[in-house]
């Protein structure tokens, strides 16, 4: 299909709710990443939120920090919770700052293991970085991808039970939202679900191992609504993932080692290369749907003593 084509009718593909498969990488020119902020610390960063005013907090997985990082690009080391062997997830709300947390290290030398890890949901303050409630989970549970529901929780994904978890930070309590097939991998103990994102009034869900993403309703409560779907299938790659209002989905570069290509995929189109810059665990499209944000990562264990940063390409 020619490409103006696609993008005229991208809008309806994605409000239909059309598979079309993404495999077919389109040839566009890359755009060159803005750093927008100096993250000062070598170490693996996982996850981002934008908070309602602009803030975007980063958590740094294995030093269990929480960067934040304001508009005008000052970086300040939140907190520190060194009580905790490792940070994933966040999601700024209103209360505050919503972490998923680890007691103990999963790693070992055959792999991950998450059986006696200690999950936890906890709420940080935005001032302070005091954490003001722990709400535990259960021993195996990968507390992974999360995201502001837009109705004042947050949503876990759970990515070794294919499920998906809403954290209430007014109740301060942690129930399950989701729980589907469609997310299971097909070898035990292996990570499917994965990322986790809101656009108006539905939530996308990654399947890593399937390469796909998924989509669900989601109603003015911050409850499910209809049949979870299959929205895009074939990518490149998807672990966690943005997208923007109208569906486009935004795939992080990849490549640890060196520069990798960022991909965007508008609904029902093919993959094609938005732009080229490091890699990052994870990204979010900003509230004004205009700028694509990651935060670059130096591989596990890092590789050099460089700083990493906060990163943006406009959308379209």
């Amino acid at each position: 299909m020619h490409a103006a084509r696609v993008k005229f009718l991208a809008p309806m593909i994605a409000a239909l709710g059309i598979i079309v498969s993404n495999t077919a990488i389109a040839a566009e020119a890359p755009q060159t990443p803005e750093v927008v902020a100096t993250i000062p610390s070598p170490a693996f960063n996982e996850n981002l939120s934008e908070d309602a005013d602009g803030t975007i907090y980063v958590t740094g997985m294995l030093e269990s920090n929480l960067w934040k990082i304001g508009t005008d690009g000052k970086v300040v080391k939140l907190a520190h919770v060194d009580s905790y062997a490792a940070l994933l997830g966040v999601a700024a709300v209103e209360e505050g700052i919503v972490v998923g947390a680890f007691r103990r290290d999963f790693r070992t030398p055959n792999g991950y293991d998450f059986s006696d890890a200690g999950p936890e949901i906890l709420l940080l303050d935005k001032t302070t970085g005091e954490i003001m409630a722990a709400v535990p989970g259960q021993n195996g549970q990968l507390f992974n991808g999360m995201v502001a529901d837009g109705r004042g929780n947050a949503l876990v994904v759970d990515s070794l039970s294919a499920s998906i978890w809403q954290f209430d930070p007014k109740a301060r309590t942690l129930s399950l939202w989701l729980r589907d097939d469609e997310l299971v991998s097909s070898k035990p103990s292996a990570r499917s679900a994965n990322g986790v994102k809101v656009a108006g009034d539905h939530v996308y869900i990654a399947n890593s191992e399937k390469r796909s993403i998924y989509r669900i309703g989601i109603d003015s409560d911050g409850k499910p609504q209809g049949p979870l779907t299959l929205f895009a299938k074939d990518l490149p790659h998807v672990d966690d993932f943005a997208v923007a209002a109208d569906g486009t989905i935004f795939l992080p570069p990849s490549g640890q080692d060196n520069v990798s290509p960022l991909f965007r995929v508008p609904p029902g189109g093919a993959a094609s290369t938005h732009a080229v810059g490091p890699s990052g665990a994870s990204a979010i499209v900003s509230h004004d749907d205009q700028w694509v944000y990651w935060a670059s990562n130096n591989g596990m264990t890092p590789k050099t003593t460089d700083p990493q940063k906060l990163l943006r390409v406009p959308t379209r």
